[in-house]
């Protein structure tokens, strides 16, 4: 009985961990400024406009930060996804500055001060829509 008693409280432990690890992982914000559509179930990825062979309207420009660049990447397609773009193209990506994290710790009469300067990954990209799907 108590054996039971421990592995059902293991379970429980570890159930927490992966959704507080699952929570941490998914703390990406995405901004999107631009026209919305139907949503598309389809989103041409582009790194270039030079590989985009039909004409098409920018529909809007969106950035995304947090996370890591595949991540980022498959937030901002979701997006895309979302706001009804035939195609997305990645503009490139940063490491932004969020601000400063100071500690201070005292060890008796002395005071050591450490300052972090705190960024993230940020992706920009443009959503398009193809002139035949105007």
């Amino acid at each position: 009985m108590l054996r039971a008693n421990v592995n059902g409280k293991i379970i429980v432990l570890i159930l927490s961990m992966i959704l507080f690890l699952t929570a941490c992982g998914s703390d990406i914000d995405v901004d999107y400024l631009g026209d919305s559509y139907p949503p598309t179930s389809h989103v041409d990825v582009y790194f270039s406009e030079d590989g985009i062979t039909e004409g098409y309207l920018v529909i809007g420009h969106a950035t995304a930060d947090g996370g890591d660049t595949e991540a980022l990447q498959e937030t901002l397609i979701e997006k895309a996804r979302e706001s009804g773009a035939d195609g997305i193209i990645f503009e490139g990506f940063d490491r932004v500055e969020t601000g400063e994290q100071t500690i201070v710790n005292d060890i008796g009469d002395t005071s050591i001060v450490n300052t972090k300067t705190k960024s993230v990954l940020q992706v920009k990209a443009i959503f398009i829509k193809y002139n035949k799907n105007l």
